[in-house]
C-alpha cells in the first residue's frame, strides 16, 4: 500500500498549520452550566449524573474549524474557547461529604477504558436504545430502573448533541458560497444525522460517529482511548473503496482531519516551558493517591503529561481469528501520524511473527522521524498471557491498550490500576518498615537489617514487605470495588460496555463484562540491582557488613564514596548478565506470585493482571525514595518502567533487549514497557531501517512484551 506517495491535501496542510497556532494561544473557558435543575435533586444519582451529561451537551457550542471534515470541537479555533472545561454539579452535600469520607469525589471517573465503538457502528445509539427498553420487563429493583433512565438520557442527549451539530453544518451549507464547501457541510450534515444516532453508512460516517463520541466521553470526564481503530472501520472504508465511492487519497485526507481532531485543544502556551517552571516544595505530604508508590505529586508531573489525553489509537496485530488484520488503513493512520508530527492521538502497533515486513519497514520510517511512536506490543506474548489470565483466546487476540499502555480487552472492561513500589519494600527492609525521608512508619518491622546474617534474610523480609502492601492492596480494592458507584457513576460510557445493559447494572457496580485491576510494579530496575548489589558486596565479597549499608544510606552515601563506587561495580540489570538478570526473574516472579495468591480468590469479583510501569512520573517516584542499595541518592529519579538504571546498560540496545526479555513476561499480563533511544546515525537509509526491524523481530522472537524505540 503506498500511501506514503499520497501527496498532502492543502485543506489539511492549512489546518495541521492552524492547529499548530492555535496551540500556542492561551486557552480560555466556557460558561459551562454550574448545576442541574433544582427538579431533578430527588432523582437516584445515576439519572443526576445523566442529567448533568444531557444539560452540559445542550449548552456546548457547535461551531466549526473552517475547513473541516469532522464535526465537533472540545476547543475553540476563534475564540480559544476550551469547552471540555467544567461539569454540572448534580450531587447534595450530603452526598458529597459522605464521598470525600471515603476518598471520592464526583470527579472519581477512571476512564482508562476502551468503548465498545464496533457496536456503535453497527446499531447505532439507537439500538443501544433497543436494548435497554428489551430489559426494561426484567427490572426488579430500583436501581435497575434508575440505570436504565440514565442510559436512556444519556444516549438521547448525544443523540440531540448531533443533531445540533448537523443544524450548524446545514446552516453553514445555506451561507457558504464556495460550492464545493457547501456541499461538503451538506454532507456533513447528512453523516451526523445518520451515524451516531444509526449505523454508519460509509467511511466517513464512521469517522464522524467515533470522533463525537470520543469527544463527548472526554468532555463529560471519561478520558478514554479509542482502540484498534484500523480494524473495527476497516470493513466501512473496504465497501467505500470497492464501489468507487473514495479512494486512498481521499481517505488519506478524511483520516489526516480526523487525526488534527485530537490535536485542537493541545496548548504550547510559554507557561509550559520547563525554565517557566517555578520551584516546588517536596516532602512526604505530597505523596500521590497511589499510597504503595513513592511519587511525591508536583504540578511539574501535570506538566509533563501535558496534551496526553489517553487518546491512544492501536493498529495491525492478530483478529480474533488468529490471522493478521494488517490492512490499509493501518497504513493511512501511520502515515497521518507522521505527517502530522503531533502528540495526538497516541499510536501504539501489534506485532507477531506473521506480521509483513512492509508494516513494519512503514512503522520503522516513521519511527525514524523522533516522535518516539507508535509504540510496539508483542501478539506473541501478550496473547497468552491475556489467556493466563483467564480471557478466551479470541478476546486475548483482540486486546488494546487503555491509553496509556496497560492491556485490557475493549468494549468489555471496567479497568483500574494502582502502582507498587519495589523500592519501598526494600526501603523499609532496611529501615524496620520506617521512611527514610520522614520517620514514618509505612511498613511492617521485619527485624533490624543490621542483623541479617545472610542475604536469605534480606530476601524473606522483602518478601513479607511485598506480601503486606499486596494483601493490603487487593482487601482494599475488594472492599471498596462498587463504591465509585455512590458518587460517580458513568451511564454514558455503561451503554457501550458490554454486560451493562444486560446486567442493568452501571460499570462502576460491576456491570462491565470483565472488571480488572492493573498491580504495577514500579522502580523494578532499581530494585533488581539494589538486591543484586546487596547480595554480591556484602553477603559474598564480604566487602561490607549490613551495618555500613545501612550507616551509608542513612547518610546519603556522604563519607561512605568507596562503598558506593562499590556497591555500583556489580552486574546490573539490562546487560544480559545471568546474575543480576536471574534476580530480576526472581524479584517479577515474587511480585506475580504474590499478587496471584492474594488475588485468585476474588476472580469472579476482579482480576488482578500483573505489570511493570512507572509511566512517565519517575522524576516523583525517586523524589519519594531515599537512597538505594545500588548506589543511587536519595531523590534520584528512578528508571522509567521495566527499563534498566539510567547509566547502568552498558552493553547496548541488544543486552537491554535481551534482559529485559527474560523477564518472566508471561506473568504480565497488563505490561511492562522497555524505552530505549537509538543515535540517528544507527538508523540512518535503508540499512538502519533493517536494523531496527531486526530489534523488533527480536523482540517478538525472545518475548518481550513492549518497547518504545526514540530516534
Amino acid at each position: 500500500i503506498a500511501v506514503q506517495g499520497i501527496p498532502d491535501s492543502e485543506r489539511v496542510v492549512d489546518l495541521r498549520r492552524r492547529v499548530r497556532d492555535a496551540m500556542g494561544v492561551a486557552p480560555v473557558g466556557w460558561d459551562c452550566p454550574e448545576r442541574i435543575d433544582g427538579i431533578w435533586m430527588s432523582e437516584p444519582l445515576p439519572v443526576r449524573k445523566a442529567r448533568a451529561i444531557e444539560l452540559k451537551l445542550s449548552k456546548m457550542h457547535t461551531d466549526l474549524w473552517r475547513g473541516q471534515l469532522i464535526a465537533g470541537s472540545m476547543a475553540l479555533e476563534h475564540p480559544r474557547v476550551h469547552c471540555w472545561w467544567g461539569f454540572p454539579h448534580y450531587v447534595t452535600d450530603a452526598e458529597r461529604e459522605e464521598a470525600r469520607s471515603r476518598g471520592l469525589s464526583p470527579l472519581s471517573v477512571f476512564g482508562h477504558v476502551v468503548p465498545d465503538y464496533p457496536r456503535l457502528l453497527s446499531t447505532g445509539l439507537r439500538g443501544i436504545l433497543s436494548d435497554v427498553e428489551a430489559q426494561r420487563p426484567k427490572v426488579r429493583k430500583p436501581d435497575e430502573e434508575a440505570f436504565l433512565d440514565s442510559v436512556t438520557i444519556a444516549v438521547e442527549a448525544v443523540i440531540a448533541f448531533a443533531e445540533r451539530l448537523a443544524e450548524r453544518c446545514a446552516s453553514e451549507a445555506e451561507a457558504e458560497s464556495d460550492l464545493a464547501r457547501a456541499r461538503e457541510l451538506r454532507q456533513m450534515a447528512l453523516n451526523l444525522r445518520t451515524a451516531p444516532a444509526g449505523a454508519a453508512q460509509t467511511f466517513w460516517q464512521g469517522l464522524q460517529a467515533v470522533w463525537l463520541l470520543h469527544m463527548v466521553f472526554h468532555s463529560t470526564m471519561n478520558g478514554n482511548a479509542m482502540g484498534r481503530l484500523d480494524q473495527y472501520l476497516w470493513p466501512w472504508l473496504a465497501r467505500d473503496l470497492e464501489r468507487g465511492e473514495l479512494d486512498l487519497a481521499r481517505a488519506q485526507e478524511l483520516v489526516d482531519c480526523f487525526c488534527l481532531k485530537f490535536n485542537e485543544r493541545a496548548k504550547t502556551t510559554e507557561d509550559q516551558r520547563p525554565e517557566a517552571r517555578e520551584e516546588e516544595p517536596s516532602g512526604p505530604i505530597r505523596r500521590t493517591h497511589h499510597s504503595t508508590s513513592s511519587q511525591l505529586g508536583a504540578r511539574r508531573d501535570q506538566l509533563d503529561a501535558t496534551n496526553h489525553w489517553l487518546q491512544n489509537i492501536i493498529v495491525g496485530g492478530l483478529t480474533p481469528d488468529g490471522v493478521d488484520g494488517t490492512n490499509p488503513l493501518t497504513f493511512l493512520l501511520l502515515e497521518s501520524y507522521r505527517r502530522n508530527e503531533m502528540t495526538n492521538p497516541l499510536l501504539t502497533v501489534r506485532v507477531h511473527r506473521g506480521s509483513p515486513d512492509l508494516l513494519l519497514r512503514h512503522v520503522c520510517e516513521v519511527l525514524k522521524e523522533g516522535g518516539g511512536m507508535p509504540a510496539i506490543f508483542n501478539d506473541e506474548r501478550l496473547v497468552p498471557a491475556l489467556e493466563d489470565l483467564g480471557f478466551p483466546r479470541a478476546e486475548a487476540r483482540d486486546y488494546t491498550n487503555d491509553g496509556c499502555w496497560e492491556a485490557i480487552i475493549p468494549g468489555r472492561t471496567d479497568f483500574v490500576f494502582q502502582r507498587l513500589s519495589l523500592m519501598l519494600c526494600l526501603d523499609w527492609v532496611l529501615n524496620r518498615g520506617r521512611s527514610r525521608l520522614d520517620g514514618s512508619q509505612p511498613g511492617v518491622d521485619t527485624g533490624d537489617p543490621r542483623g541479617f546474617r545472610s542475604f536469605e534474610d534480606v530476601w524473606r523480609a522483602f518478601l513479607v514487605q511485598l506480601d503486606t502492601m499486596v494483601e493490603g492492596t487487593v482487601t482494599r480494592v475488594v472492599d471498596t470495588i462498587d463504591d465509585r458507584h455512590t458518587i460517580a457513576p458513568v451511564p454514558l460510557l455503561s451503554a457501550l460496555i458490554d454486560g451493562a445493559i444486560q446486567s442493568r447494572k452501571d460499570m462502576t457496580v460491576g456491570g462491565a463484562k470483565y472488571r480488572t485491576f492493573g498491580m504495577l510494579a514500579e522502580s523494578a530496575a532499581h530494585a533488581i540491582d539494589s538486591l543484586v548489589a546487596i547480595k554480591t558486596v556484602v553477603f559474598e565479597q564480604r566487602e561490607a557488613s549490613m551495618a555500613a549499608l545501612c550507616d551509608a544510606l542513612d547518610a546519603n552515601f556522604e563519607g561512605f564514596e568507596s562503598l558506593r563506587a562499590r556497591l555500583q561495580d556489580v552486574p546490573h540489570y539490562g546487560n544480559d548478565d545471568d546474575r543480576a538478570d536471574q534476580m530480576g526473574r526472581d524479584v517479577v516472579a515474587a511480585f506475580a506470585e504474590t499478587v496471584d495468591r492474594h488475588a485468585r480468590d476474588h476472580a469472579a469479583t476482579v482480576r488482578f493482571p500483573c505489570g511493570v510501569g512507572t509511566f512517565s512520573w519517575y522524576i516523583g517516584i525517586g523524589q519519594g525514595l531515599g537512597a538505594s542499595p545500588d548506589g543511587r541518592l536519595v531523590g534520584e529519579p528512578v528508571s522509567s518502567n521495566l527499563s534498566p538504571a539510567l547509566g547502568r546498560d552498558l552493553e547496548g540496545i541488544c543486552g537491554a533487549i535481551l534482559s529485559y526479555s527474560k523477564m518472566h513476561h508471561e506473568a504480565l499480563p497488563a505490561g511492562a514497557p522497555l524505552d530505549l533511544r537509538l543515535a540517528r546515525k544507527l538508523v540512518e537509509g535503508d540499512v538502519g531501517t533493517a536494523r531496527m526491524i531486526a530489534l523488533i523481530r527480536s523482540l517478538v522472537d525472545l518475548g518481550g512484551s513492549m518497547m518504545t524505540l526514540t530516534v
